[in-house]
């Protein structure tokens, strides 16, 4: 596995993210008080989610920049995962053209439209979806699993096509952390947790 100081496409993708977000948050606000009523209380609640969208982005992308010899792990889902991925994208991206279209609230359409690029780019991992960080784990939300919040791991080989290797880290009997990891970072990721003093157990035990 080859360490980066900076994965250069996801901070780009998150700090995009953050602007589209925090300026539709504020579009949103505009159109609330040009609609009025009910609808106008829906475009603050929609800006709300919008916000708190960009917060998401925005903690993915202090994670990353703070972190230093970043490795971009492989995983991938389970089909059934991509198909309803794909499912919500989809009802998003007819929500957004209608909401443009037909009921002329560009704010709300133009969000639905964002949320449903956002949520395909990490559902359908187009962006990556795990960082093997010096102390840890990074998600493709920023949370982080320290190597000394954890204990053992786990790998062995999971069911379906193609091929992967199922990752599973925890404490005690607590899993902290569990991922499909692609054959190629698995030599990587095992001796980096047996260098952080994890222990290896088989699966379920």
């Amino acid at each position: 596995m080859r360490a980066t100081s900076l994965p250069l496409p996801p901070v780009v993708f998150h700090v995009l993210a953050l602007v589209f977000f925090g300026g539709c948050a504020a579009w949103l606000v505009l159109e609330s008080q040009m609609l009025g009523g009910r609808r106008g209380w829906m475009a603050v609640a929609v800006a709300v989610a919008s916000v708190g969208a960009a917060l998401l982005s925005l903690a993915t992308l202090v994670a990353l920049l703070r972190a230093r010899a970043l490795v971009v792990l492989g995983i991938r889902a389970p089909v059934g995962a991509y198909l309803q991925a794909l499912a919500v994208v989809g009802l998003l991206m007819l929500l957004g053209v209608h909401l443009v279209y037909s009921e002329a609230r560009p704010a709300l359409g133009s969000f639905c439209l964002g949320l449903a690029v956002w949520l395909g780019a990490l559902g359908l991992h187009l962006v990556p979806g795990l960082y093997l960080a010096q102390d840890g784990f990074i998600d493709l939300l920023g949370r982080r699993t320290r190597f000394a919040e954890l204990e053992w791991f786990s790998l062995e080989k999971g069911e379906g096509a193609p091929p992967r290797v199922v990752l599973q880290v925890g404490r005690g009997t607590s899993l902290r952390l569990e991922a499909r990891l692609t054959q190629d970072a698995v030599e990587g990721v095992k001796g980096r947790l047996l260098q952080a003093g994890l222990s290896a157990r088989a699966r379920g035990r």
